[in-house]
């Protein structure tokens, strides 16, 4: 913990320089994906039947039933190799072997309750429509997702890169992009200073200010951004560099040094060597609000939730509409992934005031309700959130997102820290590593901020679809437990 507390305010050569070596994994997750559809596809019919039906008859039962039958499934098409393709088209090749495990996994199952007595499986109407509907739904499922996924193999694979360099660019920078597979089509160079040196490279684009730059890598798919190291940088622009490296921190593109060492290298190893080295600062190891797994685990399990808490999203309602004058969902605009505001939605916990300015709840607020001071300390005024997952503006897990203006000590958050803008390569979640350590309610100081950045960056460096279901598990104790939400 004390290394990432120490990295949010250290510079960012200091706060990367352990990053892990770039390795790309699509082969894992695009299994992965494919595997937790198809979890979800085996469960659709029956758990929509259970939710319909009138009487709780063996309703606990039923599910545990179900949810066994699937998850029994999809080990056994992993069995038989179902998950190892490296690719999504061959993955979608397998739709014949998970068609057969579902049918060997059900008959299996089914004929096992008939023989312990639970003859009232095959009674259900829904039994015939899962073993007739759910293959055509795999199906449809596995292609659709396929494509999704070959398409953004495609755009990746078209990703260009962006060069910012003090007044020239190394002679040696192209071939060392080459050899390290990044990619070669240079959408343009920011040049920091006059350009005094021309280059001997090709005739890259000139990119005329900071501004450009950003909008270009929202435009062009930028995945790369190469920093050319010049002592000048470090003393004549220092301010500018660390604003502007703060900025590109918020993207999901992976960030560069390269160093030009062609004085220190005699002719010979120059030719054999290159002149011109790149190291990583921040790779994509780090998850970014771009990653497919992540968002597919986050539209699978809100989807679930959003029906299975759908009581209780009505009972609140009807609780603060009875409770207090004025609508029962609070809209607020909040800071996102890549810094682009967006719509948070919760159920509205203080008296309704239009025009009162924005603060941050305090210890025995006066404009907290009675129905909100119990919403509040149980989190469920959060529960709308689903909704943002789904739409895609938020993530269950991530950091949690602010008001652009919130404060602390009087400086917002955005200019209190300067790694702060790094949450913004995730999507913000419900909850989060920082939620679980009970590192919530007021920030009263910078300390307080930097605890919950060190968490953030904590969780964005170790990110796995098992430490988003770790967190999600962690969530519900803690939020019993905790003291400091108001």
């Amino acid at each position: 913990m004390a290394e990432f507390h120490a990295s949010a305010g250290m510079s960012h050569g200091q706060s990367c320089q352990n990053q892990p070596a770039i390795a790309k994994h699509p082969e894992i997750s695009a299994s992965i994906v494919f595997l937790f559809f198809d979890f979800f596809v085996f469960l659709i019919i029956p758990l929509t039947g259970s939710l319909l039906r009138q009487s709780t008859e063996n309703l606990e039962r039923n599910l545990c039933f179900w949810i066994l039958l699937a998850f029994i499934s999809v080990m056994l098409i992993a069995s038989h190799g179902g998950y190892r393709a490296s690719q999504p088209s061959a993955l979608r090749k397998q739709t014949g072997l998970a068609i057969n495990c579902f049918y060997a996994t059900s008959i299996t199952m089914l004929s096992l309750a008939v023989l312990m007595g639970y003859p009232h499986i095959l009674a259900r109407p829904w039994t015939a429509a899962d073993l007739i509907v759910t293959p055509f739904i795999l199906s449809g499922f596995r292609t659709v997702l396929a494509e999704r996924l070959t398409a953004s193999s495609h755009e990746e694979r078209a990703s260009s890169s962006v060069i910012v360099c003090y007044d020239h660019c190394p002679q040696g920078l192209a071939q060392a992009l080459n050899e390290l597979q990044i990619s070669s089509r240079i959408a343009g160079v920011l040049y920091l200073s006059p350009r005094h040196v021309l280059d001997s490279l090709p005739n890259w684009a000139e990119v005329p200010d900071i501004q450009a730059l950003l909008k270009m890598i929202r435009a062009k798919n930028v995945q790369d951004i190469i920093f050319v190291h010049h002592p000048a940088l470090d003393t004549i622009a220092a301010t500018l560099h660390q604003e502007l490296f703060s900025d590109l921190l918020a993207y999901p593109a992976r960030i560069w040094m390269a160093f030009d060492i062609a004085s220190n290298l005699p002719e010979l190893l120059k030719s054999q060597s290159g002149s011109c080295k790149i190291v990583p600062i921040v790779t994509n190891s780090m998850v970014s609000s771009l990653n497919v797994t992540k968002r597919a685990f986050d539209l699978i399990l809100a989807l679930g939730l959003l029906v299975l808490v759908s009581p209780v999203l009505l009972i609140s309602a009807c609780l603060i509409k009875m409770s207090s004058p004025g609508p029962f969902i609070f809209r607020q605009t909040r800071t996102g992934a890549q810094g682009q505001q967006f719509t948070v939605l919760k159920f509205r916990t203080m008296t309704y005031d239009p025009d009162r300015p924005f603060a941050q709840a305090q210890r025995q607020d006066p404009r907290v309700t009675v129905i909100g001071h119990f919403l509040r300390r149980t989190s469920l005024d959060e529960l709308l959130q689903l909704i943002n997952v789904i739409k895609g503006d938020m993530s269950l897990v991530g950091p949690r997102p602010h008001a652009p203006e919130t404060k602390v000590e009087g400086i917002t958050f955005e200019n209190a820290l300067r790694l702060y803008r790094l949450r913004h390569r995730v999507k913000p979640g419900i909850t989060g590593l920082a939620q679980i350590r009970g590192q919530r309610g007021e920030t009263r100081a910078l300390s307080v901020l930097e605890q919950r950045l060190a968490s953030d960056i904590e969780y964005i460096q170790s990110w796995s679809v098992w430490l988003d279901i770790f967190i999600i598990i962690q969530t519900l104790p803690t939020l019993l437990m905790q003291t400091n939400a108001w």
